[in-house]
């Protein structure tokens, strides 16, 4: 080395450390949950929901779902007034869950609602997983617990639920950006 050149730690830290990010950052985007579509309808005297949500897993839970463990996915809904103080209680808070299977037996993948306990059977996992992400009339809320000179917030979320994955697998879970896979919120109003 010559006695005019030294080096620098600090850049050497600074590529280590963007390296790094860059590395969460691929992680972060390859696998993410979209709502997309949400909307509130009125019929028979209850707001319905409809929504299209967007299901990419990581590696690692595809892994997992190909190896028999079940995958649960939990659906927030909440409906707020708009402009209501933080005291008082949601009009709506609601929590759906919903788990798709892989039977080895069989062969194919089993979409159940965990709730209603309905189920339905896909030959292939990309159509078991488009039919996940499929809201069809969910119940919201009854139109006559609305107040018509209000105006109220709808708010819906969806998360993978980590505390349903088998109990050897959760530590790695939670501190693992793979199985931290959930949307933003989803935010309408609705007026009565």
């Amino acid at each position: 080395m010559s006695a005019g050149i030294r080096p620098d730690p600090g850049r050497l830290l600074r590529w280590l450390a963007g390296l790094a990010l860059a590395g969460w950052a691929v992680l972060a985007f390859a696998a993410e949950f979209t709502i997309s579509k949400a909307s509130a309808r009125l019929q028979d005297g209850t707001y319905l929901v409809d929504a299209t949500i967007g299901y990419e897993l990581s590696e690692a839970a595809l892994e997992a779902l190909e190896n028999g463990v079940p995958l649960t996915v939990e659906l927030h809904l909440q409906v707020r007034r708009e402009g209501a103080w933080v005291w008082e209680p949601d009009v709506v808070d609601s929590r759906l869950r919903t788990q798709i299977r892989f039977s080895q037996i069989l062969g194919t993948y089993q979409v159940t609602s965990i709730d209603s306990g309905a189920q339905r059977s896909f030959a292939s996992r990309d159509r078991a997983i488009a039919a996940l992400g499929e809201v069809k009339d969910l119940t919201l809320v009854r139109a006559d617990l609305l107040d018509p000179a209000e105006t109220y917030r709808v708010e819906m979320r969806v998360s993978l639920d980590i505390e349903s994955l088998p109990l050897p697998l959760r530590p790695r879970a939670y501190l693992s950006p793979d199985w931290n896979l959930s949307s933003e919120w989803s935010r309408w109003r609705l007026r009565p």
